[in-house]
């Protein structure tokens, strides 16, 4: 699986794991849907950010020339 992808369906199973525990937990303030809206996309935002693709490595970078 690429990385790209596989940052989106991590962050896309941690916001729907974060709507459905809110749903779960019956959600009613405005306080509530805050803290609820910062743990939902926090760690996502954080992740896509900080986590990159790795160097290319001596083999590839040859196969890549020598194409």
């Amino acid at each position: 699986m690429q990385l790209v992808t596989l940052k989106t369906v991590l962050a896309t199973v941690w916001i729907s794991a974060a709507l459905i525990a809110a749903i779960a937990g019956h959600l009613n303030s405005l306080s509530s849907w805050a803290l609820l809206a910062g743990v939902a996309l926090l760690p996502p935002i954080v992740m896509m950010w900080r986590w990159h693709t790795p160097a290319k490595t001596m083999s590839e970078t040859i196969q890549e020339a020598r194409r």
